[in-house]
């Protein structure tokens, strides 16, 4: 029968793992699992069939329009990454920006293979069913609740394993169960510590900057390694000062932004129930020292904004400045320089923290073809497959983001008044692995997706020369988790208490280099992030 050919069809073509799953029950002699495993699918399987062949055109649309969005989701995430989505994940990629039509082209390739799976098995659902006299009853309009609810169960109850169990359960009913879940669950309750540590001192400076960049990774810097793709930085403008290639504290954006925002004591991260998103944010320490605070966002904010924030962390921001929507993606970092222009100009200290366009891809979009730099480059629409169209891509990226922001930022600013930290939320894997996903790894990261370049600048004579001994000492060591209590430091907190609470500055020897973790840090369920070493980032070559 043409219906249940394509059902199966459709249900082999959307889902994975399942023989590994299987291979792993019986080689640890997992009965118990197995059975339950088992007896997911069995009730998967029977919830298909009942859509496929109840007389009731009503609920089989129904039906078939929930379990085909859930296998479309599923079987793009899987398409891109080769693994199965989760909560984590959720926590960490959602950005209205990446809803567009130059994404999906993007991973083009990807998404066919998604969409031909999804529509064989919608084939299978909605395909006339014949005339078997089955009961128009209403009650087994239920039956796909069941496996639903057995695979929430399975997500909650696998919670310590980050989602991991859940590979090989049916694509159909699985991202439902996730997306209830999700909206179901509690997370950590953000920012919700007050500041325990005392001022010892004044603020280094009258404004202090922390410029948090979008997908630039620290080796297409040319102060780290020559490219030619930020020609103006290499000439040294003044009171610039390197820390060399340094490591994201995660290969997700939400991750790295809500340690730079929130701090983290390394030690205790994946560790008990420990989450970083209850500490006190940097917003509540710059208030403390006599600070406005600013937060300018060139990504569309909602009113719980983004990146791990919530409304009463927002409600600790004097000034929340963000580019419109409306405005192209190309043109978001110039209003953002001139936002933060605006905010340097006023007499009163103030801390600004930003969130930048930078080079997120699809890189084509920054760069017409006709000022590229790096020819040649990839074309709108362009699925994601030749290297060097795509480095090329990147680059011009890298160069318009970077390069050209400070060469037009820094002749505004009083450098003599002011302290500037940049540093990006993770790097890109440039099909470096043959793989085309760029970032956010929940297995197999690469140290590409965690490289970042980390810069300081700073006017005043005494303290330039205290950032260049810090680069001195930690050429090439520094991390994320450094970023947090130098700032606090800068601020005129102690610095002892800083780093007995979270982590030395910069301003300090670093003698043990950190890696980076993957992995929720929300503390959903009891979930922890694992930590991943740092090793050979000071020789990587692509």
């Amino acid at each position: 029968m043409l219906k249940l050919a394509l059902l199966a069809c459709g249900v082999w073509l959307t889902n994975h793992f399942i023989a590994a799953r299987l291979a792993y029950f019986l080689d640890f002699d997992l009965w118990f699992a197995l059975a339950a495993y088992l007896g997911i699918w069995a009730a998967a399987a029977a919830a298909l069939l009942y859509v496929a062949f109840t007389p009731l055109t009503g609920v089989r649309l129904f039906w078939s329009v929930l379990i085909g969005l859930s296998t479309l989701v599923a079987e793009s995430y899987f398409q891109v990454v080769g693994d199965r989505l989760t909560i984590e994940v959720l926590d960490a990629m959602w950005d209205p920006d990446m809803v567009n039509a130059d994404t999906v082209a993007f991973y083009a390739g990807q998404a066919a293979r998604a969409l031909l799976g999804t529509a064989v098995l919608l084939g299978g659902l909605l395909l006339r069913p014949p005339p078997l006299g089955l009961p128009r009853w209403r009650l087994p309009a239920l039956l796909p609740l069941l496996p639903c609810g057995l695979i929430a169960g399975v997500i909650v109850y696998a919670a310590a394993s980050a989602g991991q169990e859940t590979r090989g359960l049916p694509s159909q009913f699985h991202d439902l169960s996730l997306f209830a879940v999700y909206a179901l669950s509690p997370g950590a309750e953000l920012d919700k510590s007050e500041v325990a540590i005392p001022l010892n001192g004044r603020p280094a400076a009258r404004h202090i900057v922390l410029i948090v960049d979008e997908s630039i990774s620290g080796d297409f810097i040319d102060l780290n390694v020559p490219r030619g793709t930020t020609p103006y930085l290499a000439s040294g403008p003044a009171g610039l000062v390197n820390f060399g290639l340094a490591t994201a504290a995660g290969n997700c954006s939400n991750t790295s932004n809500a340690v730079l925002r929130l701090g983290a004591k390394p030690e205790l991260l994946g560790a008990g129930d420990y989450s970083p998103l209850t500490n006190p944010s940097v917003w509540k320490y710059a208030r403390g020292a006599g600070y406005q605070t600013n937060y300018i966002s060139a990504k569309y904010l909602t009113d719980t904004g983004q990146n791990y924030m919530n409304p009463a962390e927002l409600g600790l921001i004097d000034h929340v400045l963000s580019v419109p929507a409306a405005v192209p993606v190309a043109s978001r970092d110039g209003e953002i320089l001139e936002l933060l222009a605006q905010v340097l100009a006023r007499p009163t200290p103030q801390f600004v923290y930003v969130n930048k366009q930078g080079a997120h891809f699809p890189y084509h979009r920054f760069a017409p073809e006709s000022e590229a730099r790096f020819r040649p480059v990839m074309q709108p629409r362009e699925p994601v497959a030749d290297r060097e169209r795509l480095v090329n891509s990147y680059k011009n990226a890298v160069y318009r983001a970077v390069d050209r922001f400070f060469a037009e930022l820094l002749p505004r600013v009083d450098l003599a008044e002011t302290v500037i930290l940049y540093t990006s939320d993770h790097g890109q894997n440039l099909l470096d692995d043959g793989t085309p996903v760029t970032h956010c790894r929940r297995s197999r990261q690469s140290l590409y997706e965690v490289v970042v370049p980390l810069l300081a600048w700073a006017g005043d004579d005494a303290l330039r020369q205290r950032f260049e001994r810090a680069a001195t000492l930690n050429h090439g060591a520094a991390s994320h988790f450094e970023i947090f209590p130098t700032l606090l430091v800068l601020f005129g907190y102690d610095p002892g208490n800083v780093r007995e609470r979270y982590r030395q500055s910069l301003f300090e020897v670093i003698e043990q280099p950190l890696g980076y973790v993957s992995g929720p840090i929300s503390g959903r369920f009891g979930w922890q992030p694992a930590w991943h070493s740092r090793a050979g980032i000071e020789r990587l070559e692509r």
